[in-house]
């Protein structure tokens, strides 16, 4: 009998910490050993609770132009990870295209690999991690409704957006427009989805290999976390309880090809989604347990409660939580969500990324902001219409000039609070401090340019190192121990 499970709403003595006069402090920089997951928890090698915090990075996405003459993404650089590093960042999420990848059928695109290398070995230099995110948004570029194409009566016109290449695109000639301008509500999204899960003239198996190159590529690499299957699978055109068997099924299939590529280097983890869905409404049925059997699997729902959900209120950002870590402990696995954010103005939202953060903290995990910019022809932007507007999300571009305008305070403020980035034992970690009970090494980030005062508990060697955008905690703990803002 399968393993189906669908989520219900919840019914709801101390020192200061300074180096020792006269000592000038080793910076020896953030480590990156290699992750995996133990007790449920993402952890190093070393046995350390690891809290990943950061932005999706679409910089490398391959976005549909969708005619506007506009460039869809904001070029990528090693200025970028210095500023998230200077946020106190320490993952970075980021989106890679399947079109790219494998442009025509079988083939692997070794230059579009370099920058995606590029990019991981420039967050590193950073002390960042990455998540190589396989990005998709309603299926991939090639389902926008062709000009001078008419929908049928109560349907919208579809934009292209990004995914699966071309000749992996099988909508079988059904209509790309939409219902409401939802873009997932389009019968060719659906019709490609399903082709996928059904692995129609082989599309699944040809991710599925692409998959094992990538990993293959990046087998030895500590800073790679590891691999998000497919973001925001859409049901096809499945009842919920029949698509959530059969995403589970792409990615047992894929879990099994990245092991096999990895032979000869270390397993990474496995992040995987439940379907868009989600997204939309905070919960969804689950893909089968026995699929995801793999021990470094991660759960990954996007948790927009109170953002972008259909209902403004109903989960509460804290039931959105409880929801996702309920899903988590029936996997067994560690909760991390690969996406989260608001999208108006910081003054009317900062209260709601306040109050993220604090669950985040709570559930003692990390997410990825969405996103770190968005350039003027992203399909957002051409969606809502904004492409001569200024796009906002962390960074502000301005459009359709597509000049800088820096930092968007009021939601990077909120981004950059302190919080143990890496730590033995960890129990609690709240606005004030965090506590666990363990032997290691203690790291910690704290924002702002003044020195954070702080109080420790049974802590040795402590040092904090002024680095770019704030300090840098480290010392060591033998049992049981605490660290709290003054």
């Amino acid at each position: 009998m399968r393993a189906l499970l669908v989520i219900a709403l919840a019914v709801l003595g101390l020192q200061a910490a300074a180096p020792a006069a006269g000592a000038a402090p080793v910076d020896d920089g953030w480590t990156l050993p290699q992750l995996t997951v133990a007790d449920r928890a993402i952890k190093d090698v070393d046995g350390r609770t690891v809290l990943l915090r950061g932005a999706n990075v679409n910089g490398l996405n391959d976005y549909a132009p969708n005619g506007t003459g506009l460039p869809t993404v904001a070029p990528l650089d090693r200025t970028d990870f210095e500023g998230m590093a200077a946020l106190g960042f320490n993952v970075v999420r980021l989106n890679v295209a399947w079109s790219a990848l494998e442009p025509t059928p079988g083939a692997f695109d070794a230059a579009y690999v370099g920058r995606i290398r590029e990019a991981v070995q420039d967050a590193k230099d950073n002390g960042i991690y990455t998540v190589l995110d396989m990005h998709q948004d309603a299926w991939g570029p090639y389902v926008g409704t062709p000009e001078g194409q008419d929908c049928p009566p109560l349907l919208r016109r579809g934009i292209g957006w990004d995914g699966a290449p071309e000749w992996a695109t099988l909508t079988g000639g059904w209509t790309t427009c939409n219902i409401g301008g939802q873009r997932e509500a389009s019968p060719a999204v659906a019709r490609a989805f399903q082709a996928f899960y059904d692995d129609e003239q082989g599309v699944q198996g040809h991710l599925v290999q692409t998959w094992a190159r990538l990993a293959a590529e990046f087998k030895n690499e500590p800073a790679v976390v590891g691999y998000d299957l497919l973001n925001e699978p859409n049901p096809g055109l499945r009842d919920p309880f029949t698509a959530a068997d059969q995403i589970g099924r792409f990615y047992q299939r894929a879990i099994a090809a990245i092991r096999q590529a990895e032979t000869g280097g270390f397993p990474h983890l496995v992040i995987f989604e439940p379907s868009a869905l989600w997204s939309a409404f905070g919960f969804d049925a689950l893909p089968p347990r026995h699929y995801l059997a793999d021990p470094l699997v991660v759960f990954s729902p996007h948790l927009y409660s109170q953002s972008i959900n259909v209902s403004s209120e109903f989960p509460s950002i804290e039931d959105g939580f409880r929801i996702a870590a309920m899903a988590a402990d029936w996997y067994g696995a560690p909760l991390w969500t690969g996406e989260w954010g608001w999208f108006g103005e910081p003054d009317d939202q900062a209260g709601e990324v306040r109050r993220f953060v604090d669950a985040m903290n709570t559930h003692r995990m990390g997410g990825a902001w969405w996103s770190w910019t968005q350039a003027c022809g992203d399909p957002h932007a051409v969606k809502d219409g904004n492409t001569a507007k200024p796009q906002g999300n962390l960074n502000r571009i301005d459009c359709p000039s597509g000049e800088e305008q820096g930092l968007v305070e009021g939601f990077a403020e909120q981004l950059a609070r302190a919080y143990p980035r890496a730590v033995p034992g960890l129990t609690e970690v709240t606005a004030a401090g965090f506590r666990g009970n363990g032997t290691g090494r203690v790291e910690a980030w704290y924002p702002g340019a003044e020195r954070p005062q702080l109080d420790t508990v049974n802590l040795a060697e402590v040092e904090l190192t002024r680095v770019d955008g704030g300090w840098r905690l480290t010392a060591r703990a033998d049992g049981p121990y605490a660290v709290n803002i003054i």
